[in-house]
This record gives C-alpha cells, sequence and structure tokens, in this order.
C-alpha cells in the first residue's frame, strides 16, 4: 500500500492511490474504512470503498468541508442509518 508521502498531490498521484487500495481491500476485504483526514489517499480509499460497497466511517477531520477532498468525502457517507 502506498502513504501520502509517496504519492504527488496530481491525479496521477490520486490514481496509483485508487490502484493500491482497490488491490488491498480485494485481497482482505475490510467490514468498514475509517477515514482519518481529507487527504488524496482519504479520498481514493473512499472511493474504492463505496465501488466496493465497503462501508465508510469518515472521522470530522475526514469530512472537513473546508477542503475539496472533504467535500467529496461527505457526499460519499450516507446520510441515514437506516432505510427509510
Amino acid at each position: 500500500m502506498i502513504t501520502s508521502d509517496e504519492a504527488d498531490d496530481s491525479v496521477a498521484g490520486l490514481a496509483r492511490h485508487l490502484v493500491a487500495f482497490e488491490a488491498e481491500f480485494a485481497a482482505h476485504r475490510p467490514a468498514r474504512v475509517t477515514l482519518g483526514d481529507a487527504s488524496d489517499a482519504a479520498l481514493a480509499a473512499a472511493l474504492v470503498a463505496t465501488k466496493m460497497l465497503i462501508a465508510l466511517e469518515p472521522t470530522p477531520a475526514a469530512r472537513d468541508t473546508s477542503a475539496l477532498n472533504g467535500r467529496l468525502i461527505a457526499q460519499l457517507v450516507p446520510t441515514y442509518t437506516e432505510v427509510a
């Protein structure tokens, strides 16, 4: 798995995170993914988890709407926990 330090702040860096998280989650499927911040790595983890129907658990820092990634992560997390 790559860390935030290993990927640059670019679309290519985000793509590397996406590929790495897809491989990691396919090999070791978690019950949920906890997001600690609004980094590119967290956004990639959120996108892959959402696509693979893995529950997301973002911290307040991950849903920070002052950051673009935080706004995107907030949109991926359901606003309800039960079916209405």
